[in-house]
């Protein structure tokens, strides 16, 4: 596959998101337990919940590998050349519109239009990880919104 390095950052993208909403949910759930609702409740030695601090340390690691992997990745792309890859690049990694990607490439807008019409036709799976843009969306919003909750306990 031609941009198989946008597929690989793309999906790392969603692990590290998914993994940092994990880690919020847990957070939330050890901060009941321990100050919470839930905090005069005995637990069971073999339930999820009396394993939640190894759970969260595990997703805390697993988030730094990821996110190292991303950093990895990224100098990769950066030392990709081609006017496509940096088409690719700008778009799609650096969220650019195509009258950004002009001004910082030094091409005119209908040439990078038309250069990424064309690589758009070799990027299926770009669709379906847009299809998606929502989904991810609103997860961010959720943690945002429980990290500004000066009762929640904060993920950031």
């Amino acid at each position: 596959m031609r941009f198989q390095w946008l597929k690989n950052y793309q999906d790392l993208e969603e692990q590290i998101l998914f993994m940092k909403w994990n880690l919020n949910k847990s957070k939330l759930e050890l901060d009941r337990w321990v100050n919470g609702d839930l905090a005069n409740v005995r637990l069971e030695k073999n339930s999820r919940s009396s394993s939640l601090e190894e759970s969260i340390e595990i997703i805390e690691r697993e988030i730094s590998v990821l996110e190292c992997e991303k950093a990895e990745l990224l100098e990769l792309i950066d030392s990709f050349s081609g006017t496509d890859n940096k088409i690719v690049k700008l778009k799609y990694i650096e969220d650019m519109d195509v009258y950004d990607i002009a001004d910082e490439t030094g091409y005119s807008v209908s040439y990078i239009r038309k250069r990424h019409t064309e690589i758009r036709k070799t990027l299926s799976f770009v669709d379906e990880y847009e299809s998606r843009r929502e989904e991810r969306l609103k997860k961010q919003e959720e943690m945002d919104y429980y990290s500004a909750d000066q009762d929640q306990l904060s993920l950031f």
